[in-house]
C-alpha cells in the first residue's frame, strides 16, 4: 500500500503535498438566530398588522449545505424554542461521510400552517407587493420551499452562495399565527499544516518501500518499511506492507503480527473504511499473482470483518 497523497477525510479531505497537509475541516455556522414574529390572516391584514414577511438570509462562504427549521402558534406571544444550531452540532458529521437526515432534527409541533418561500430579491419584491393576488407571479426555489406546514427543517443542498430570502406567508383569512425559525449553515475551511521532518522522512521511506514491493524486491521492501517505522511507528499502511512481504516469504506469525498492528492504527484513523479497503485491494491483488498463500484467506477474511 503506497502513501496516499489524497486522503479522504482526515476531518473531510487531507492532500499530502511537500510536507504539509492541507486540511478541510466542516463547520457548523449559525446564520440566522432564532426569529419569532406574527402574521395576521390575510383578510386582517387588510385593516392592520400583515400577512407576509421576508428575511434576508446572506450564506457564508464556503456554504456546502444549510439548514432552516421553524415551527408555528396561534398565540400572539409566542416562546417556542427550536435549537436547530445545538442540534446540528451534535448530529453533524464534520467528515460529510454521514449524511443527516432531517427528521432526525426536531421542531416543536406547530399549530397553524405557513408558507415558506425561497427566493432572489427581485422576487421577493413582487411576492411582498402581493402580485399573486391581482394576476401576476413571482418565481421561487421548489427545492427550498414549503407551503401548508406546521412545523419542520428544510436541507438545501442547490442553493450554496450569494443572498437570498425567505419568505414568509399567511395562507389563512382571518387566524393570525407567530412563526419562528433558524438558520444554519455547513461550511468548509481550509487549514494547511506543515508536517515535520520526521513525519516527511518516514512516509518517503514508506514510500520507496512500496515501490521496492512492487518490483519484487521484497527484501529491500521490508528494510526500508522498517526504517519508516523507526521514525513515525503509526503508519498503518507501512504495517500493511509489510505484512504482505511476510506473507510472500511464507511468514505466517510475522505477518498476523504486522497485520494486527495494521488494522488497530486504521481503526483510530480517521477513515478506518479508506484504509481497510486499501489493505483488502492489496491482499486480492496478492493472491491473484501468488495463488493461495498461507494465512492469505484469513487475513482477507479478518479485513473484510472490520
Amino acid at each position: 500500500m503506497k502513501q496516499i497523497f489524497t486522503i479522504l477525510f482526515l476531518t473531510v479531505l487531507t492532500i499530502s503535498v511537500n510536507g504539509q497537509t492541507v486540511q478541510k475541516e466542516r463547520k457548523v455556522v449559525q446564520v440566522m438566530t432564532p426569529q419569532t414574529f406574527y402574521l395576521n390572516g390575510g383578510t386582517r391584514a387588510t385593516f392592520g398588522g400583515k400577512s407576509r414577511t421576508w428575511f434576508n438570509i446572506p450564506l457564508p462562504k464556503n456554504t456546502v449545505e444549510w439548514y432552516y427549521s421553524f415551527t408555528t402558534t396561534k398565540n400572539e406571544n409566542s416562546s417556542s424554542t427550536i435549537g436547530l444550531l445545538s442540534q446540528l452540532t451534535r448530529l453533524y458529521d464534520p467528515t460529510g461521510m454521514t449524511g443527516i437526515a432531517t427528521n432526525a432534527i426536531l421542531t416543536p409541533s406547530g399549530a397553524g400552517v405557513c408558507d415558506i418561500y425561497l427566493m432572489d430579491r427581485a422576487n421577493c419584491d413582487k411576492f411582498m407587493d402581493k402580485v399573486d393576488n391581482w394576476g401576476g407571479s413571482y418565481s421561487y426555489i421548489v427545492s427550498g420551499s414549503r407551503e401548508n406546514y406546521k412545523n419542520g427543517t428544510v436541507q438545501i443542498k442547490d442553493i450554496l452562495s450569494g443572498n437570498w430570502c425567505l419568505g414568509f406567508k399567511n395562507p389563512s383569512a382571518t387566524e393570525g399565527i407567530s412563526i419562528t425559525f433558524e438558520v444554519v449553515a455547513i461550511v468548509e475551511e481550509t487549514k494547511i499544516i506543515e508536517k515535520t521532518e520526521t513525519e516527511t522522512k518516514a512516509e518517503m521511506f514508506g514510500g520507496l518501500g512500496w515501490k521496492a514491493y512492487e518490483k519484487g524486491e521484497y527484501d529491500k521492501c521490508i528494510e526500508l518499511s522498517k526504517k519508516a517505522l523507526e521514525l513515525n511507528p503509526n503508519l498503518g499502511w507501512v504495517h500493511n506492507n509489510i505484512g504482505l512481504v511476510y506473507l510472500i516469504k511464507g511468514d505466517y506469525i510475522s505477518a498476523i503480527d504486522s497485520y494486527s498492528t495494521a488494522i488497530t492504527l486504521f481503526k483510530k484513523s480517521d477513515n478506518p473504511s479508506h484504509w481497510f479497503n486499501e489493505a483488502i485491494k492489496d491482499l486480492k491483488a496478492l493472491i491473484a499473482k501468488h495463488g493461495q498463500l498461507e494465512g492469505a484467506n484469513d487475513i482477507l477474511e479478518m479485513l473484510q470483518n472490520k
